[in-house]
């Protein structure tokens, strides 16, 4: 497993805007735990060299995609509320990146058997 090879290409920006941009359309007070495993799921499906490589690339993709968001959203929440809820959002925010993160290599894994399964 070479991290030059798990970075080459378009996969992990492609992973990260998908990320970002589900998480806008969705609005921020929904969960985005479903659009983050179903692109750890692409992300596994264009990198099927190997499954590490794969859950790799989904990790990097989820953590990136992720931590934007969740930026994103202390911004927002800040902006509307102020500092009121800054310090609720800060903490329930790090457990949902570890679950983020946890479903996006989750996915990677899962899309690295389904490209082997249809022969990609």
């Amino acid at each position: 497993m070479d991290l030059n090879n798990i970075t080459k290409g378009k996969a992990i920006p492609l992973g990260i805007i998908i990320i970002i941009i589900t998480y806008l359309l969705s609005g921020s007070s929904s969960s985005i735990l479903p659009f983050v495993l179903f692109t750890g799921i692409l992300i596994g499906i264009m990198k099927n060299e190997d499954v590490s490589e794969s859950a790799v690339a989904s990790f990097i993709t989820s953590l990136f995609g992720t931590v934007i968001t969740t930026i994103i959203s202390v911004v927002l929440i800040y902006i509307s509320y102020g500092s009121t809820y800054l310090n609720y959002m800060l903490s329930s925010s790090l457990m949902s990146i570890i679950f983020y993160l946890i479903a996006g290599t989750i996915g990677g894994i899962i899309g690295y058997y389904i490209s082997k399964e249809i022969g990609i």
